[in-house]
Formats: C-alpha cells, structure tokens, sequence
C-alpha cells in the first residue's frame, strides 16, 4: 500500500486530466442528457470546485438521454471500463447507482438525490483520454 501512494499524485493528476476531457466530450454529445463534473463551466458549483480544488477529480456521472433500459445498453456496450461499483482504481470503471450503491434507498429518495435509472458513474484511470472516448463513443451508437 505504501508503494502505491508514492505514486498516487502523479496517477489522480492523469487520471483528472482525462476525466475532464472525457466530461467535455460527453458534455456535448447529442446522446446524453446531462453531465455533472466539478470543472465543467456548466456544472452548479463550478466557481466553489476551482477555487477549493486545484483538478476536478477522477469521477463523473451523467445521465445518458432514455432509461434503464439505454443505461444498460450502453453500459453493456463498453470494452475498455469494467462494470463494478467500485471507484478510484487505475482501471477505468463504469457504475450504474440506481441498481448498485443506491438501490437500498427508495425510489422517492434516488429521485430526491437525483441518482434517476439514466444515471451512470464512471470512475477513471489510467487507459488514454483518446481510448476511452472511442469505447464511449462506440457504446453510444
């Protein structure tokens, strides 16, 4: 373990940098609904997330335009992210809340919260920002 923290600032900068640009991509592709990421203009605490954060972190989430049935299309879709609901690894890794780490709650208290059956999490890690936009892209068509 401490091996791996001699490296983990290197690895969550790459890492940050990649989920940014995936958001971006995602921010404006006509298949998903919403994107919620700390360093996206469009995001409600973007100005609170730059001056407290110095990068916008590994995980993102955003709402691919349908239901349950599209988020798992999708989901299902995707070659390079492993399905879990684990988060931070230096594998990329894709999250579907309603039905992981959220399903204990209500359906009231997921919509509350805004973890809806569109929702899907990733976490990145270190796989190129070029690979993983075209197994994103893939899964989107």
């Amino acid at each position: 373990m401490l091996k791996g923290l001699e490296t983990i600032k290197i690895r969550v900068e790459a890492q940050s940098n990649t989920a940014l640009e995936i958001a971006q991509f995602l921010d404006k592709h006509s298949k998903i609904e919403k994107v919620f990421y700390p360093f996206l203009r469009n995001f409600s605490q973007y100005s609170l997330a730059k001056k407290q954060q110095t990068l916008g972190g590994t995980i993102l989430s955003f709402k691919i335009k349908g239901k349950k049935k599209e988020a798992f299309k999708f989901i299902n879709k995707l070659k390079i992210f492993d399905i879990s609901n684990n988060l931070g690894d230096t594998k990329s890794i894709v999250t579907h809340p309603t039905t992981t780490t959220h399903r204990i709650l209500t359906e009231n208290e997921r919509i509350s919260l805004g973890i809806t059956e569109n929702l899907i999490r990733l976490s990145i890690g270190l796989e190129t920002a070029s690979d993983l936009k075209k197994d994103i892209a893939t899964a989107l068509k």
